[in-house]
């Protein structure tokens, strides 16, 4: 049920209402971090559960049916808080404010079961949870559990090893149980693969996905698949034989999405049965895993047509209270059964060496200030590192989040070029260049779109929709679930930008092969930027800027729009572009910069800033020729009373003070009034904020009280891990120590 009562009427800050709406809308997510390769991507819960499990891309499929409660888009303007607080029936759960679940037993997840025939599974409110990566700088997480005050009778400790290969799509979890008073340790998952987008924002319990699950003996393996043709006579006419991933291949050689599991370890059950959460099944079907398992013994069904819940038992007396899970994903049954085989041909230590060679070198090549404290720079190395588990290895695309609720799982434009930004830094230019170029495949070409959203605004639904992006893409350029917005101007403005930018790290040799690539994509975008230039008002015309339905003109817009501006008459001049092009967009921004120091004189127009409009007019717009402007004063004032706010805990909480930070630590380098703010805001960042353990971040932070703890916590929440937000503190690392490598990548004044 959802938290009756319990509504975010304590907090009136309206971004962190914005983003909490999210959480009302698709569902909280029940995750701390995430683990990838670029095509398989998982999300891990404080309790070591699996709670999304995608492929082939960190943007879709997610093939795991995990479901947590939502009210949808009617509820938007009627938030109610999704997850757990004080009645919670664990402090752990509290803690982490764990979403309430619209089934129970759904997910991927370990139980064990004791001699005195108790059961205990890693959704049960029985575990207190930390968690570290293992080493530091790597992408495996070690989870461990213990027994909280729910299970002081059976004092349990079990530690969880999780990482994803980087060569193959290869998900490893290594079980570790102590006492011994364990008979049996089991794993079930309620895999169910499928090949379909999800539409909109609101989280879907599809009924389209999974199709059936087998087991094959001899491979010890067990299958979850959904065939290209789901045609479920064909595997019936063939179930009396022993199934082998060969034989099921050549019943539906048109391949499909097939998810093996299995172990190391010998399996000595198994079970196979219907997945009866929220599900009409007939009563006959065999008992889910799950269930069956209660009396520490699985029937062993191997096969099950429909929504399924599988799983596997293990001796664990005979492993040495040790156990291990192997889950590979491929498009064939032999292609999945070889990645389990190889793995175990290879084994557990070789694999970990293996991954731990991978990602040592990537860590330590990353740019972190020698002058940051080593927690300073824990967060820096976690907040690149997690970057690259939400980037799509084939189009080289990023996504917001890889989470399912809420379904953040898209190319943001307007947060790319801020990943962009902190690439460079970090020296990892070369992503850079496959994310532009992906920007530039999917740059709009089609000269007019319709849009039903201009028609709420009382406009011609018809729009110029060349040189733009769609505000939100999945990783293969598809448009993501705003394909409503026509135009979010700020999110064009930033990819000229993001182009004008990235040029500065373009070795020489290559510089007229950049030119010659992004030429095209730099004029396309500025002219359709320069249509929402009034030059009478010296403003922005009104249209869409960030996230919104309703078209606005607010600083937000304007800051990002003159950035874009003065980029294209920089690059323009240096590329040699027509010089009356060039001109008319140097007259826009010079127009625009002078309409915007009047306009912000008005306390007015500060008030009504939009969402980034405070910040973005510092940087990267080019407004001020220096910080000591009366009116850059007034806005680093506004800015550090807002933070000042925020730290101090007189709001519920805060959401982008990431981005807040790095900005204000750019335009105060010469006013040490500031000084201490910064270093409490950094501290904030950097060890209050970062989920314990981990360093990753939501997009939201709230503050919070639990029972038994008088100071404050903090409680990630809206989309984990949220990749961005990880990002902001990055660049706010980087402008603490080396403010002099983000100065000049804001672009010059426009002037004649």
């Amino acid at each position: 049920m959802l938290n009756k009562g319990k509504s975010f009427n304590d907090i009136d800050d309206p971004l962190i209402i914005a983003d909490l709406y999210s959480e009302t809308i698709g569902g909280g997510t029940n995750a701390v971090t995430g683990l990838g390769n670029g095509k398989l991507t998982v999300g891990i819960s404080p309790w070591a559960e699996l709670v999304y499990f995608r492929w082939p891309t960190p943007s879709f499929y997610d093939h795991l049916r995990y479901v947590t409660i939502s009210r949808g888009l009617l509820f938007s303007f009627l938030p109610k808080d999704v997850r757990y607080g004080i009645d919670a029936p664990c402090l752990d759960w509290q803690k982490y404010g764990r979403p309430y679940e619209k089934y129970q037993g759904l997910g991927a997840k370990a139980g064990i079961y004791l001699k005195s025939k108790d059961l205990f599974w890693m959704d049960d409110p029985v575990w207190n949870s930390s968690r570290r990566y293992d080493p530091e700088w790597s992408q495996i997480l070690l989870t461990e559990l213990k027994s909280n005050e729910n299970n002081r009778s059976h004092p349990i400790s079990i530690k969880v090893r999780q990482w994803i290969m980087p060569d193959t799509d290869l998900l490893i979890q290594d079980f570790e149980i102590s006492p011994h008073e364990t008979e049996a340790f089991f794993y079930h998952a309620t895999l169910a693969p499928w090949q379909e987008i999800e539409s909109g924002f609101s989280s879907k319990d599809s009924k389209k996905a999974g199709f059936a699950s087998l087991y094959c003996p001899d491979e010890e393996i067990i299958f979850w698949f959904s065939p290209v043709r789901r045609d479920p006579q064909r595997l019936l006419n063939r179930i009396s034989e022993k199934i082998t991933p060969a034989l099921l291949d050549k019943i539906y050689p048109e391949g499909g999405v097939f998810i093996a599991l299995g172990s190391v370890q010998k399996i000595d059950q198994i079970q196979i049965g219907a997945d009866r959460a929220g599900r009409k099944v007939n009563k006959k079907a065999p008992l889910n895993a799950k269930e069956d398992a209660m009396d520490g013994i699985l029937e062993g069904n191997d096969y099950y047509i429909g929504f399924t819940d599988a799983g596997i038992r293990i001796d664990i007396e005979k492993s040495n209270y040790y156990a291990n899970v192997l889950t590979s994903i491929a498009g064939s049954a032999k292609e999945a059964a070889s990645i389990i085989a190889q793995a175990r041909e290879s084994g557990v230590e070789n694999l970990e060496q293996r991954a731990k060679a991978f990602w040592k070198p990537i860590a330590n090549n990353i740019f972190i200030p020698e002058n940051s404290s080593k927690i300073e720079k824990d967060v820096a190395c976690r907040s690149i590192l997690n970057l690259l588990m939400g980037r799509d290895k084939k189009s080289g695309a990023f996504v917001a989040s890889p989470s399912r609720q809420p379904r953040y799982c898209y190319d943001w434009p307007r947060d790319g070029a801020f990943y962009d930004m902190a690439l460079d830094l970090a020296g990892l230019s070369d992503l850079v260049d496959a994310h532009l170029e992906f920007y530039r495949r999917t740059q709009r070409k089609s000269i007019i779109s319709f849009s039903p959203t201009w028609i709420v605004s009382f406009r011609f639904p018809f729009y110029f929709s060349k040189g733009h992006w769609f505000s939100n893409m999945n990783t293969d350029g598809s448009p993501g679930f705003f394909k409503v917005i026509p135009i979010e101007i700020d999110e064009t403005s930033l990819l000229v930008w993001d182009i004008w930018r990235h040029a500065q790290y373009v070795a020489e040799s290559k510089k007229d092969l950049y030119k010659q690539t992004y030429q095209d994509a730099l004029m396309l975008a500025t002219d359709a930027i320069l249509r929402f230039v009034d030059l009478k008002r010296g403003w922005t015309k009104k249209v869409m800027e960030d996230d919104n339905h309703i078209p606005k003109a607010t600083l937000h817009g304007a800051s990002a729009v003159l950035t874009a501006l003065a980029s294209a008459v920089d690059l323009g001049k240096q590329w040699g572009i027509n010089s009356d092009k060039v001109s008319r967009w140097q007259e826009a921004a010079i127009v625009l910069r002078e309409g915007m120091l009047k306009q912000i004189k008005d306390p007015k127009t500060l008030d009504a800033a939009g969402w980034r409009g405070i910040q973005w007019s510092l940087f990267p717009a080019p407004l001020f020729e220096d910080y000591s402007h009366s009116s850059s004063k007034e806005i680093i004032k506004k800015l550090a009373k807002d933070m000042e706010e925020k730290v101090s805990k007189q709001r519920g909480g805060f959401a982008y003070l990431g981005e807040q930070f790095f900005i204000f630590t750019l335009s105060t380098q010469k006013m040490p009034e500031y000084q201490d703010l910064k270093e409490r805001v950094l501290k904030v960042l950097t060890v209050e904020a970062p989920v314990e353990g981990v360093d990753c971040y939501g997009e939201v932070v709230l503050w919070k009280k639990i029972k038994g703890q008088s100071k404050f916590i903090t409680q990630n929440r809206t989309s984990m891990p949220h990749l961005w937000s990880g990002i902001t503190v990055y660049l706010s690392i980087i402008a603490m120590y080396h403010p002099e490598l983000i100065d000049p990548l804001r672009p010059s004044i426009p002037k004649i």
